[in-house]
């Protein structure tokens, strides 16, 4: 009978300390990076599923992003923002780098969804096309990278 609790306590611990990790390490992604803002075009897609969210293109101002031979498609690549270039390689050069991948000539690094509530996802639709907005990026010298914080206008989208 201890030995069933046991294992059940274990069980039940197991997914509450893998989510602790998970949040302490984008914590940590959001302390320790370096603060950038970049603007970005988007709209407002319905998901059953995931709920409402705003899927936005991010322009990093650099060219020649995920074009080319199609056998790089899937890969990790990098979009290094000092100096701006793209590159399906690291580049010691590079000072402010995003790891990511290209898929079907998009480059993704799991930043291109911003979550918002149900009640607000039309108005900020039109206001992301209207006003015109950016995206406030924390990035590590790893290149791993988290969104802080969505702007509309230059300003928080909840003011």
């Amino acid at each position: 009978m201890i030995r069933s609790q046991k294992i059940l306590l274990v069980a039940l611990m197991f997914p509450i300390i893998a989510l602790a990790i998970i949040v302490g390490y984008r914590n940590y992604i959001l302390s320790a990076g370096t603060e950038v803002i970049l603007p970005v075009t988007g709209y407002d897609p319905r998901d059953l599923l995931s709920g409402h969210y705003l899927i936005y293109t991010i322009d990093y101002g650099v060219s020649g992003v995920c074009l080319g031979n199609s056998s790089k498609m899937n890969t990790p690549a990098y979009i290094c923002l000092d100096p701006k270039m793209f590159s399906y390689s690291w580049t010691e050069k590079c000072k402010l780098v995003i790891k990511g991948s290209c898929n079907q000539a998009r480059f993704e690094a799991g930043i291109e969804r911003y979550y918002v509530p149900e009640e607000k996802a039309k108005n900020l639709e039109a206001l992301l096309r209207s006003e015109g907005a950016s995206i406030v990026l924390s990035i590590t010298d790893s290149g791993k990278v988290q969104i802080k914080s969505l702007l509309i206008g230059g300003r928080h989208w909840k003011d």
